[in-house]
């Protein structure tokens, strides 16, 4: 072999070497953000009613369980949402409100439990937003939000 030969596969090794160190490393980037892995709407969120500045917060966990508060509302729910978006993006959630304080929300009602609620999810590229709709027109007219991943904190509904 030749000089210029050696340094030529001397540098395929390294660069090999360099590719394989960096697809190692792709795992370790994902569990800095423990969503990766699991469905986007996993996690801690907040929205503000634009009219009134009320804050509005939802936890959904893993476990298929979510936590609301609006105003002086806290419910818990049972939840389920598709794994994937539809041909428009969204994706659907339901759930099932199964406690209630009884107390009033954001625009001074009181939520039923044991109903179920429909909404489709249109979540920003970045992951880190996302609008809830009453339907998946792509037209968004009757969409709020943004509403915006907080953290992956537990919390836990009030007794």
């Amino acid at each position: 072999m030749t000089v210029i030969q050696n340094k030529k596969a001397l540098f395929c090794l390294l660069s090999l070497s360099l590719g394989v160190t960096s697809l190692l490393n792709i795992p370790s980037a994902y569990a800095e953000d423990p969503r990766s892995l699991k469905h986007p709407l996993i996690g801690y969120w907040e929205s503000k009613v634009p009219e009134t500045e009320c804050m509005e917060t939802y936890w959904f966990r893993e476990d298929g369980v979510a936590a609301f508060t609006s105003g002086d509302e806290q419910l818990e729910a049972k939840y389920e949402v598709t794994p994937q978006p539809d041909e428009h993006g969204f994706f659907k959630l339901t759930h099932r409100v199964t406690q209630s304080n009884k107390a009033k929300d954001c625009t001074k009602q009181v939520t039923d439990t044991n109903k179920e609620v429909v909404s489709y999810l249109l979540f920003r590229p970045d992951g880190y937003s996302f609008i809830s709709c009453d339907d998946d027109d792509p037209a968004l007219e009757t969409c709020f939000g943004p509403i915006v991943l907080r953290n992956n904190a537990q919390k836990n509904l009030p007794q």
